[in-house]
């Protein structure tokens, strides 16, 4: 780490982790369930996929390029947002976000058979979403918490977990009970009338951040933005993420429908995508309280390798469910440390100054990537007939992610003890 960062990643007067915690204990926590809503419609995509697919003739190709479309959007809509974020703060974009987001879910019920419908409905949904995008969420907790900085960040991050956990249940049970047309927007809402109330109570970004009487000391140092992304260390953590989230989004999507093709029914398979869910939140919460303590560089690039044994179980799984559960486990944990480990990295790198632009324009990549996964599994599928060659495809992308990971600069990866 060079010696011009050192000031803004190792404050002179960091309060203790457990008076942060006492002092802003709800912060993590509503955070967390603002990010699952962030991410509602990726993770309830694949319980509605084969009841539109099946209605309209939609090939689940076709299906999935709604993804590259919403992630072309959001490539160019997270960076403004994430600028906007660190001029007006957080709080300012969240409060005028939240109800259009949750809203623009039910717009994907009016959907018509002509598939262009379903890309344009797509793309005006999630260029409203931008605007509760993950950095919203994550810039109030990176900028107020320094001694559990970790811990923290995981919690938030945990939200990807809350998220795949809960909606694709969620929409198993909208879906019969009221229609696919319906449930969108039921989804939409059951998070909207949660998160509102509890982010106006509770969300405060960096320029609140008060602990002990004393403001944070974090926020506004760091390299500028122009900086940090020619930095081999942005280039590296966005590169490996990227590579990630082809996986991830791929599986998340395609999931549901790659265990029914094994013999499960679609409860079974939802409860199963579920478990990905719950493993993830502890992947996160373990991970987070390892940066805190482990340098990252080692502790990445074993995370970055997990989806090949994941991919390895599902492929010879051949309908069992305990063997699916553990290979779905395995998804989620790592699926859940990925991020922590990129985000924590950025955040010890690159300061606050300019954090929310830098994560929103890293975010706004990792998106456009994760769009391919379903596009990709789903060429896959309908060219072979199975998820075989999906699960094939997984191990070149996590084997070049990890190796991205160990050419993130050695300052990155012990940043962590450092800052003991």
């Amino acid at each position: 780490m060079n010696s011009t960062a050192a000031p803004a990643l190792i404050p002179h007067q960091t309060p203790l982790a457990r008076q942060e915690w006492a002092a802003m204990w709800p912060l993590p926590f509503v955070a967390m369930f603002g990010h699952a809503g962030a991410a509602l419609f990726a993770f309830s995509s694949g319980v509605f996929m084969e009841p539109m697919t099946r209605e309209f003739g939609w090939s689940r190709a076709e299906f999935g390029l709604a993804f590259l479309i919403q992630m072309m959007v959001g490539l160019v809509m997270q960076p403004l947002i994430g600028r906007l974020i660190d001029r007006v703060g957080p709080r300012w974009v969240a409060l005028r976000g939240i109800i259009p987001a949750s809203l623009a879910v039910g717009l994907l019920g009016l959907v018509g058979q002509p598939i262009w419908q379903w890309w344009a409905l797509c793309g005006l949904q999630v260029s409203i979403t931008c605007f509760i995008l993950p950095a919203v969420w994550i810039t109030p907790v990176v900028g107020r918490f320094e001694s559990s900085r970790g811990l923290a960040l995981a919690v938030v991050l945990a939200g990807i977990g809350v998220a795949s956990a809960l909606w694709p249940v969620l929409a198993a049970f909208y879906i019969p009970r009221l229609g696919w047309r319906l449930a969108f927007p039921a989804m939409g809402l059951t998070w909207g009338v949660i998160i509102f109330p509890l982010a106006f109570l509770f969300l405060k970004g960096p320029r609140d951040a008060i602990v002990s009487g004393r403001r944070s000391t974090a926020h506004g140092h760091g390299p500028q933005f122009g900086e940090a992304i020619r930095s081999r260390t942005f280039v590296c953590l966005t590169l490996a993420g990227g590579m990630f989230a082809v996986i991830s989004l791929g599986m998340s999507v395609h999931l549901v429908p790659l265990l029914k093709q094994s013999g499960m029914s679609t409860p079974v398979a939802a409860s199963v995508t579920g478990a990905a869910g719950l493993f993830s939140i502890a992947g996160r919460i373990g991970t987070g309280f390892l940066l805190d303590r482990l340098p990252t560089k080692p502790l990445g690039i074993c995370v970055f390798l997990l989806p090949l044994l994941m991919a390895f179980l599902l492929w010879s799984a051949n309908g069992s469910v305990p063997v699916s559960i553990f290979a779905v486990m395995l998804l989620g944990v790592a699926g859940g440390a990925e991020t922590d480990i990129v985000f924590y990295v950025a955040a010890r790198q690159f300061g606050h100054g300019a954090f929310a632009s830098v994560s929103a324009t890293t975010g706004a990549f990792f998106g456009f990537c994760a769009s391919l996964g379903p596009l990709i599994a789903g060429k896959l599928f309908d060219a072979t007939g199975s998820y075989d060659a999906w699960l094939l495809a997984i191990c070149p992308l996590a084997v070049a992610g990890a190796c991205l990971i160990a050419l993130v600069p050695a300052e990155a990866g012990h940043q962590t003890q450092e800052s003991e």
